[in-house]
């Protein structure tokens, strides 16, 4: 049963960067002629980003902090975000991947797969 959940997490991390390369990408498609501290900061924020969805891969606690940590910052950076803008594409895969991430946050505090953070 173990192989079983661990399997899944780590599909769920794949699909997961997935699809923050797609919205990530509409972001900086949007905002690539204005080219200033934002889109910097954008880069900045993808970057830790994958860094933690590597770290969770392999279950590193430390990137599982990182990544409830960008998860609760992404929250707030989306509540004053405008996503209007982007169009129906990018207000869809931001749903899914909020449905995934749940998923992955579910699965490293309540199932079995929390044992391979240690």
């Amino acid at each position: 049963m173990l192989k079983k959940d661990i399997t899944i997490y780590r599909l769920l991390v794949i699909l997961n960067t997935i699809v923050s390369v797609a919205i990530t990408h509409e972001i900086i498609l949007y905002n690539m002629e204005y080219i200033n501290y934002k889109i910097y900061f954008i880069l900045l924020y993808a970057l830790i980003w994958f860094f933690s969805l590597y770290k969770i891969y392999f279950f590193s606690k430390t990137g599982l902090k990182i990544y409830i940590l960008l998860v609760t910052f992404g929250f707030v950076l989306n509540m004053l975000s405008d996503y209007k803008v982007f169009g129906p594409f990018y207000y869809f895969m931001t749903l899914f991947e909020h449905l995934i991430i749940g998923a992955i946050i579910a699965l490293s505090f309540y199932s079995k797969v929390k044992i391979k953070f240690s």
